[in-house]
């Protein structure tokens, strides 16, 4: 026989409605009480009907990641797609972030170029709060998803009035930089994001921050753009190699944009590091499973997701708190694709 409300509140010592409130998360309840009820709760192994409880409070318990994309009909590993370990591992922290709730997460790929307007989780109010990742959209975007009354927290840049968390993006240039120049490269290819990136933006910033730090000259120092896929970093690339131009370090803005980079080295039979020194942003599979160990600045990805659902959460319980943005500072790994010049 199942547990009930009422087997509850017996077992607690309250009534009916305290479990209720309780269960549905009242501030009337004192603490005492509700960590009594809990623990009666926990004790029966009383399960709550989440449906009915989605009626009374108008709360879904069920939070959504909006992976947005140019194209979601394209396949994940594809070379002209942004590759989705970025997802995966925001995902991870989530999760991990969820164990200990009753929240569950449901994710969408959406395209900002296709016919929706808005994902399917938002346009049927399936989600009490999403999480966005991805820089593709636009301020009218972000405007129409909170006209929906639904609270967002953003991954991986900053936007104003809303909830954010974000990697310092200018510390991510400045270190991958001050590294290979130490390392007496002096001749340096930046691939980064796209050009009308913020991210991208600062990136370089951060990269030009160290060159003037150190006394370095800009003359063969040379930034490039790149959608952040492994077509785009192979064209770039190649473009510049077909230039006549042959940086002997190339820093990749991102693990996609690393993978053309690679690729097409490997083509042209260069040998990383003895023939040319390679680092990159993001810690992934590529990092590890590449041909060789690939030197990296990790923006803590894992981190990040756990630190948006935190946000997330503490956003539903108090919706009129001060607006969030959380920067993480990145670090460096170091590992074996960069050769000293010294």
């Amino acid at each position: 026989m199942s547990v009930t409300i009422l087997d509850i509140a017996k077992v607690a010592g309250v009534s009916k409605s305290t479990v209720s409130l309780v269960i549905n998360e009242s501030d009337k309840v004192k603490l005492e009480t509700r960590h009594k009820v809990w623990q009666t709760i926990n004790d029966l192994g009383y399960v709550p009907n989440m449906a009915a409880r989605a009626l009374t409070t108008s709360r879904t318990k069920t939070l959504g990641l909006i992976f947005l994309t140019s194209d979601e009909t394209s396949l994940p590993y594809a070379m002209d797609s942004v590759p989705e370990t970025l997802l995966y591992d925001v995902t991870y922290g989530i999760n991990a972030c969820l164990r200990n709730t009753d929240y569950s997460l449901l994710t969408e790929r959406f395209s900002v170029s296709g016919h929706a307007k808005l994902p399917d989780l938002i346009k049927n109010k399936r989600v009490d709060g999403v999480f966005l990742i991805g820089g593709l959209y636009d301020d009218a975007f972000i405007n129409l998803v909170l006209k929906q009354g639904i609270h967002v927290v953003i991954i991986g840049r900053h936007q104003e009035g809303v909830d954010s968390v974000s990697v310092n993006a200018n510390k991510v240039g400045y270190l991958g930089a001050k590294y290979l120049l130490e390392q007496g490269h002096k001749q340096i290819a930046f691939i980064s994001g796209p050009a009308h990136s913020s991210i991208s933006q600062d990136k370089q910033n951060g990269f030009a921050a160290a060159v003037a730090e150190l006394g370095i000259s800009m003359e063969q120092i040379y930034f490039m753009h790149s959608p952040y896929t492994g077509l785009g970093g192979y064209q770039t690339l190649k473009q510049l190699w077909n230039d006549g131009i042959k940086p002997t370090a190339i820093f990749g803005g991102s693990d996609g944009i690393t993978a053309g980079i690679i690729l097409f080295l490997y083509e042209q039979g260069i040998s990383v590091p003895k023939d040319i020194s390679i680092i990159s942003y993001e810690e992934s599979l590529l990092s590890t499973h590449a041909p060789f160990s690939l030197t990296v600045i990790d923006g803590h990805k894992i981190q990040l997701g756990e630190m948006a659902c935190m946000t997330m959460i503490n956003r539903i319980k108090k919706q009129n708190a001060q607006e969030v943005t959380l920067i993480i500072e990145p670090s460096f790994i170091l590992r074996n694709s960069v050769r000293s010049l010294i």
